[in-house]
């Protein structure tokens, strides 16, 4: 049965950003005068760990602590190497992830939609005025800001309750395993998981399966 609610994730689900990672990554390091100790993807996996942090500048500063820790880098500058970061990423500097667009028109002409991201709102809010699909959905949670991260329960609970929705009747859409697989199946969802390039694979036996996995954006619209 087809869901009458959708919710998506936001970053590297319906949008990608343009600004290429390797660069913001050198370009940080040198404004906070420290010596390189890990990798971009070294970031990406250490961040999906962050559960607590509740504005962009605390995000990264636990990143970076925690990929100085598993590097045995010793006493780094997280919070200047945290500052340089912000300045250096433009949260406008995003497009459409390649199908995302279709998806999301095709959701909404079938079922009431919203929005559950990880990040601020001042942030995640230009994303959304860029696309221009800040008034696309009944309801935006901005979990960094409202409630305890994804994978957490607690935003998936929010938006159903603002909506309406039961979970049970209800798709989560989004491109992480961790912060969207095992948050939408913890809250009772069903949950499509639609990775990107980049993003870091399922264990091997993991503890939640996705209902959806698609290679594609675009392939969500075969749910409805």
């Amino acid at each position: 049965m087809a869901p009458d609610t959708v919710l998506f994730d936001l970053d590297s689900t319906l949008c990608r950003s343009t600004q290429d990672d390797q660069r913001i990554h050198t370009q940080a390091f040198a404004r906070a005068g420290v010596e390189p100790f890990c990798t971009p993807k070294d970031v990406r996996e250490v961040a999906s760990a962050i559960t607590d942090a509740d504005t962009d500048h605390e995000f990264f500063r636990q990143v970076f602590e925690r990929a100085a820790v598993r590097a045995s880098a010793g006493p780094i500058d997280a919070e200047a190497l945290a500052e340089a970061t912000v300045e250096l990423r433009d949260p406008t500097a995003v497009e459409w992830r390649p199908g995302a667009r279709v998806a999301l028109d095709r959701a909404r002409e079938q079922a009431q939609v919203g929005l559950i991201t990880n990040g601020t709102r001042k942030t995640q809010r230009a994303k959304l005025d860029t696309l221009g699909i800040a008034d696309a959905f009944e309801t935006i949670v901005y979990a960094a800001d409202q409630t305890e991260p994804k994978p957490s329960p607690a935003p998936f609970e929010r938006a159903l309750d603002v909506l309406g929705a039961s979970a049970d009747s209800a798709l989560y859409v989004g491109n992480d395993y961790r912060a969207d697989v095992i948050g939408a199946k913890r809250a009772g969802l069903a949950a499509c998981w639609i990775p990107s390039e980049r993003d870091l694979d399922a264990p091997e036996d993991p503890a939640h399966a996705p209902d959806y996995r698609f290679d594609s954006t675009e392939e969500l619209t075969t749910v409805f």
